[in-house]
């Protein structure tokens, strides 16, 4: 128990944490509920971008890049391969845009089996992706919308500490604690929901804010990892190696071919070609049969001219700090733990919701008239 005055102090803190917050903090994480399965979702509601005309994979990876390109001409950021849940090769286009507005992508969607363009769509502004987008950036990127976003997953880890800190039951109260009773007053029913609501959701909610706030503040998750395990510098920026004179450059089959053989126990999931400021291939994998919400576990970059492995970031080769910082998007839409995870991650989404309205309902029964 904590002395009187320190605990009205923390409580007075934790209400209005939640009651300037919140609101952001709740539509977060009903957002975030729904993009557990955003992918499942956009299928759904776009079938005919998604339906392959046979199960059979044969087209080759330089057949997709150049029915995408005469679909559309912009420079191609990413080439997504087929998975259980999005069955057709995903083509990612850049286009240009004015500095400081959130980038513009657009996708083309290549048939698996015959190489034909099944469709063209805004990704970004696709309803699935824009939920996404909100969840992510709360719609405002060119205002700080995705530090809007990292200052919310400060405000849950505060009040979930400071939740846990007054909920901390007696001994011997501890069930009755984390329990909804009957026939008692509203403010009691409510005061139980709030409770119990808050120590069920609370590790999840933990996970969640803590991995939230690393995603968007990677360079101050960083150095606490290292203390740690020391991470390896991020080679996703700025790699170029020297063209060798007079040697072409191999195709992109022959890459995805070099790629496969390096890692025989891994799926591709990811293709990025050389830009303009990595000249280099990168190859993202997941693990063989795993479930295709783990989008990638890890890279390679691949010297574009001989094939040759510039840096490898899967996680056999990887230190501890590395496959966390790689693995905290899967953690925190709870699908490193398979289905199981993102539907706790799904439930835990509405957590906010039912803690905002019952505190709510406290504050305004309490309060002096």
């Amino acid at each position: 128990m904590i002395p009187g005055r320190a605990r009205h102090a923390l409580l007075w803190a934790h209400r209005w944490l939640g009651l300037i917050g919140g609101i952001v903090v709740v539509l977060i994480g009903l957002t975030g509920s729904f993009i557990v399965f955003y992918r499942e979702i956009d299928v759904a509601l776009n079938p005919a971008l998604y339906t392959p005309a046979g199960p059979e994979q044969k087209v080759a990876l330089s057949k997709v890049m150049r029915a995408a390109a005469a679909a559309d001409p912009a420079p191609i950021a990413a080439i997504l391969a087929p998975d259980r849940t999005w069955p057709v090769w995903i083509v990612i286009h850049t286009h240009e845009t004015a500095p400081g507005r959130y980038p513009s992508r657009w996708t083309t969607m290549v048939d698996p089996s015959n190489g034909t363009v099944l469709g063209r769509r805004d990704y970004v502004n696709a309803f699935a992706l824009k939920i996404y987008r909100l969840h992510y950036t709360l719609l405002l990127y060119e205002w700080w919308g995705k530090e809007l976003v990292g200052v919310a997953g400060f405000v849950l880890l505060g009040l979930a500490i400071s939740g846990l800190v007054l909920w901390w039951p007696r001994p011997g109260l501890f069930w009755r604690s984390v329990s909804v009773r009957k026939n008692v007053s509203l403010l009691r029913l409510v005061l139980d929901v709030h409770g119990a609501t808050g120590i069920w959701a609370l590790f999840v909610l933990l996970g969640i804010s803590i991995t939230g706030v690393g995603l968007v503040f990677p360079d101050l998750v960083r150095p606490i990892v290292s203390v740690l395990s020391q991470p390896t510098p991020d080679p996703s920026r700025g790699v170029e190696m020297p063209p060798p004179a007079g040697t072409p450059l191999l195709s992109a089959d022959a890459i995805a071919q070099i790629a496969q053989a390096a890692k025989p126990g891994l799926a591709i999931a990811m293709f990025n070609p050389p830009t303009a400021t990595r000249n280099v291939w990168r190859v993202q994998f997941r693990p063989d049969g795993a479930d295709p919400a783990v989008r990638a576990r890890g890279a390679i970059w691949l010297d574009p001219w001989s094939g040759a492995v510039v840096h490898d970031g899967t996680p056999g080769a990887t230190s501890m700090g590395d496959r966390y910082l790689a693995e905290q998007l899967w953690l925190h839409n709870g699908a490193t733990l398979g289905l199981a995870g993102r539907l706790l991650v799904f439930a835990a989404g509405f957590a906010p919701l039912a803690l905002f309205v019952s505190g709510l309902i406290m504050w305004l029964k309490r309060r002096p008239r």
